[in-house]
């Protein structure tokens, strides 16, 4: 018998166990980190969620703290980490973090390259995370909560396809399309650009929520500039990921009427001509449009030809505020790339073809088809 019970306890210690496994109530979960470079040094920051708050109801207790953000600063990005890891409780997992905002100050620094090989290289961390810039305060940005206090998950930042597919004015990206993006010519990215609105309030006052309001253009090496709310309006033309967009047309007769149109299914082709030696290109766009049937027009051709010209002017207004600042938002050098190799490796320049007004050789845009919402009898 005390044989059997000493064999018993032997086999019993070979046996797989759960000894090191972490339990979730004693870890805390980053969900946002913010990064910024100052005098020399990384600056990280980090949100952190209470998922008790979150996983019974997507809208938690107004009593309830959804997230705190934590500081730290560091000689490189992962000293910065660690640094943070010595002002907490509990161990930090990474595995749930959705999204990063670089700095405008980081970008400017040349550094930006060494805090997207940190966040690659960490086992936690996954491709799909959404990346974002601003030059708001990192700490007071990554504050601020929904609409209605809702989830800290159901953020714009977090879950920035659901909002888009209603407006699709900036495409998100996420790190894995920043790195393609950044690895194919001509070796730049367009990233959202966000801010904290004012647009709402509540009784107790203005209730700030993160706001989309243009792009900034990076280099694995350099920021190259930004378009902000008109000038970047040409993108959404240029996608063929727009969802859903609108534009506002001046009602005929009246000085003081407008009309908005929406217009979806998006359809964009680039097509690169070489052309005395050189590379132009291009582009055909087809859209659908849903009138209310009520714009005070005469005719459907007069509709269509005010439609296809302000879409035309929104295109051409982006590509040239963008070539004022070298950046190729269209990525049209990619698009030669793909299309004229052997024209592209001769004209190149680091992976870029230079471009002018006059590379973009022919615009049409066009209406494929006219959709009519549901109207109602005086």
């Amino acid at each position: 018998m005390k044989k059997s019970l000493c064999f018993f306890v032997f086999c019993s210690l070979l046996l797989a166990s759960c000894w090191d496994n972490n339990e979730p109530e004693r870890m805390l979960y980053i969900h946002g980190v913010g990064v910024d470079y100052k005098d020399g040094e990384f600056e990280i920051y980090a949100q952190l969620l209470d998922f008790s708050n979150i996983a019974k109801s997507d809208q938690p207790s107004t009593d309830a703290i959804q997230t705190e953000v934590g500081h730290a600063t560091g000689r490189t990005i992962d000293e910065a980490a660690v640094n943070l890891y010595r002002a907490v409780d509990q161990k930090i997992l990474w595995g749930h973090l959705s999204y990063v905002v670089f700095s405008k100050q980081l970008l400017e620094s040349a550094q930006v390259e060494q805090v997207i090989d940190s966040f690659v290289r960490y086992r936690e961390t996954r491709y799909t995370m959404w990346v974002y810039t601003s030059d708001e305060p990192l700490g007071e940005l990554l504050l601020v909560t929904p609409i209605l206090n809702k989830g800290m998950t159901y953020s714009r930042m977090a879950d920035p396809l659901n909002s888009y597919h209603q407006d699709s004015f900036i495409e998100p990206i996420s790190l894995r399309k920043l790195l393609i993006h950044l690895d194919e010519p001509g070796h730049e990215v367009n990233i959202p650009f966000v801010v904290s609105g004012d647009k709402w309030e509540t009784p107790k006052g203005v209730d700030p929520v993160y706001e989309i309001q243009g792009i900034s253009v990076i280099t694995k090496s350099q920021l190259k500039g930004s378009l902000f709310d008109g000038d970047a309006e040409g993108l959404r033309w240029m996608s063929n990921d727009t969802a859903r967009a609108q534009i506002t047309l001046k009602d005929d007769g009246d000085q003081k009427s407008y009309t908005t149109i929406i217009v979806d299914n998006v359809k964009r082709k680039i097509t690169p001509i070489e052309e005395g030696g050189q590379l132009r290109f291009d582009i055909s766009i087809e859209v659908d449009i849903t009138t209310s049937g009520r714009d005070g027009r005469e005719g459907e051709e007069k509709l269509k030809k005010e439609i296809t010209g302000q879409i035309k002017k929104e295109v051409e207004r982006t590509y040239a505020k963008s070539l004022e600042q070298d950046m190729d938002v269209y990525r049209l050098s990619e698009q030669a790339y793909r299309q004229k190799l052997k024209a592209w490796q001769r004209l190149n320049d680091n992976g870029r073809i230079h471009l002018t007004e006059q590379s973009i050789r022919k615009l049409d845009v066009s209406i494929n088809k006219i959709k009519t919402e549901r109207t109602t009898r005086n």
